[in-house]
């Protein structure tokens, strides 16, 4: 893949025309799609499929990626590459090994999974599993094709302020899970926003922030008091946009803590142990009316400990 943006000539679907709906066809050839896409300004679609062996990617093709609908929807954004994995013969030793190297870029767990890319090969996103609603297919990709438009208006871009707005633009519609695949962008931004005048710079460092609390709590695992100890000290020192996520996975942990010691209580003081750490998970919420309704229920549940032992 190219590290960095290539210039090309922004066609006219790109900045806001509306083209003529198109029928969108299926090629095997990578290298000839990414070309297309460069020069139609459009992204590049991959469908990862074993065709003779998975059910629920033949589900996905003919319930939506076959379609008129999906046809008319997705011909005028994306050039569609087929990536076939068939268990017999049915494709040449060529193609069979572009198509495992696609996956190993891509870091494809399961099929189907479908990719969205820009013309370089950079992965903005996409979707595992056999989805048989368009409806469905269309929001699970519409976060990677806002990143590819802003991309593309990055490269129209005729200032360097512009530029890396849309590429901060992009960036920030990158979904969580493709996150470990735009390397490429921030070394893009770092080159256009050295001043941090997108606040690009701040959301990186946040973003480092959860990945270092996530290490740690990995460190911490199974040591409850180490575990809170270790949100605790993270929320006591947030950065911006952190403080609710951090407080989302504490609530989590708490109330998986007291699912596992209810499920194993033998006597009412384990019920009791349990409905603390609920207790203390509703504490989390930040908003006063929803932690008092969800510590009612809590009491509620609770009101007969007795009840709740395991015979």
């Amino acid at each position: 893949m190219k590290p960095h943006l290539a210039l090309f000539s922004l066609p006219a679907a790109a900045v806001g025309c509306i083209a003529p709906a198109m029928a969108a066809t299926w090629s095997t050839d990578i290298a000839a799609a990414q070309a297309q896409a460069a020069a139609e300004g459009k992204a590049v679609l991959i469908f990862f499929t074993g065709s003779d062996w998975c059910h629920f990617c033949n589900v996905l093709k003919r319930r939506v990626l076959d379609t008129p609908g999906f046809s008319t929807w997705g011909a005028p954004q994306f050039v569609c590459v087929e990536a076939d994995l068939p268990r017999g013969n049915r494709i040449s030793a060529s193609l069979r090994n572009q198509n495992n190297r696609l996956v190993k870029e891509y870091k494809v767990g399961g099929f189907p999974t479908v990719v969205l890319t820009d013309a370089h090969g950079h992965a903005l996103g996409g979707f595992t599993g056999g989805m048989t609603l368009l409806p469905d297919v269309k929001a699970a990709l519409e976060p990677a094709l806002r990143t590819h438009r802003h991309l593309l208006l990055a490269e129209a871009a005729t200032t360097t302020a512009n530029r890396a707005r849309h590429l901060a633009a992009a960036y920030r519609e990158y979904p969580d899970s493709y996150r470990k695949f735009n390397t490429w962008l921030q070394e893009e931004l770092q080159q256009a926003d050295p001043a941090n005048t997108t606040n690009w710079h701040t959301t990186r460092a946040a973003e480092q922030q959860m990945q270092q609390l996530n290490d740690e709590l990995l460190r911490h695992v199974p040591n409850m008091p180490a575990i809170l100890a270790c949100y605790d000290h993270y929320l006591a020192h947030a950065l911006e946009g952190n403080r609710p996520k951090i407080l989302r996975l504490k609530r989590l942990y708490l109330n998986g803590v007291s699912a596992r010691r209810l499920q194993r209580a033998r006597t009412v003081q384990d019920v009791l142990d349990a409905q603390d750490l609920q207790l203390r998970a509703a504490e989390c919420i930040e908003n006063p009316a929803e932690r008092a309704e969800v510590t009612r229920r809590i009491q509620e549940t609770f009101a007969n400990p007795q009840n709740l032992l395991r015979r």
